[in-house]
């Protein structure tokens, strides 16, 4: 019988140019090991996405490592294949791997291949004017996706993760005083949350967490989308808000509300985003226990979810 193979994905610029020596270091462990593995290196997500959607069906993992973005182009192939898709986090934000402590280090994700098991988890879908779009952690719109954009626009942003924080702080403070906030329409399982909102992020895992925590208690094993949701105000004051919930000071989740649902629509007068929960979607490689741990997970002081009517399934 022919032995299955593991994929390693790796975006080389990843973890300050770091991702494609782990993978190499993976790499040598696993064929020590007498297992079959591989490195696909991919310069942009585009050519990630064209691999992952036509990736062979008899994998035996997918090893990706790199950030969020990385992950949800790599995860179209773990799905196509039912093979588990394994987190290595070396990018920026590691959202989706730091919930469930996925390991770094290559002797540790070794490891990880010969004892963890594998559990399925959820998946966010966005259809949009561009097409469908997976995503494993969240999707954001208005002030933090706006910033985003201008701060990474010609991949000129700093590299270490803490001249990268100062730059994004930086980038939100000009935005903030020298542009105009987008107005968004919020429409959860069929009911409008909001007309006129400035920040909305929906969430399929914990968002920033250890640095901006706007849904603490939202979970990719619950079928359910958690969704924060910040009303028009002054800039003064969405820039207050924002510091308190970065300094956790009280009275911080004052102005911002989360909803639970599982079909989520945002609207400007240029774009219809519609967001939908695949339930149980991914097969994901994780420690023995790790998924008990997060159901059993409490968040003090964090925000009660707002329920909204669930549209029956068709």
């Amino acid at each position: 019988m022919t032995q299955r193979q593991v994929e390693i994905v790796v975006t080389p610029g990843s973890g300050e140019g770091r991702a494609l020596g782990i993978a190499r270091r993976l790499r040598r462990l696993l064929r020590r090991r007498r297992r079959r593995a591989t490195i696909r290196a991919f310069h942009d997500l585009p050519s990630l996405v064209h691999w992952a959607e036509s990736a062979p069906p008899d994998l035996e993992a997918v090893v990706c490592v790199g950030g969020d973005a990385t992950l949800s182009a790599a995860a179209r192939a773990a799905i196509g294949s039912n093979a588990p898709l394994v987190p290595v986090p070396t990018g920026f934000g590691n959202v989706f791997a730091t919930v469930f402590r996925h390991p770094r280090r290559a002797a540790e994700v070794a490891a990880l291949l010969e004892t963890g098991e594998v559990r399925r988890v959820d998946v966010g879908v966005a259809k949009t004017r561009e097409g469908e779009d997976l995503f494993l952690s969240h999707r954001s719109y208005g002030l933090l996706e706006q910033v985003q954009t201008i701060a990474e626009r010609g991949r000129h942003q700093p590299r270490r993760r803490i001249l990268r924080y100062l730059w994004y702080w930086a980038v939100a403070y000009r935005f903030l005083f020298r542009s105009r906030l987008a107005s968004f329409r919020v429409e959860i399982d069929g009911r409008v949350v909001a007309d006129d909102a400035v920040l909305v992020t929906v969430a399929n895992v914990e968002t920033y967490h250890g640095f901006l925590s706007l849904t603490p208690t939202a979970s990719p094993i619950d079928g359910l989308f958690d969704v924060a949701v910040i009303p028009r105000v002054s800039k003064p004051r969405l820039l207050g808000r924002l510091l308190r919930l970065l300094l956790k000071l009280p009275g911080r989740w004052r102005g911002l509300t989360i909803y639970r649902g599982r079909g989520v629509v945002v609207t400007t007068p240029r774009c219809r985003d519609v967001l939908t929960v695949r339930r149980h979607s991914l097969p994901l490689l994780v420690r023995r226990g790790a998924v008990e741990a997060l159901q059993q997970r409490t968040v003090a002081d964090a925000p009660t979810p707002t329920s909204v009517p669930v549209s029956p399934i068709r």
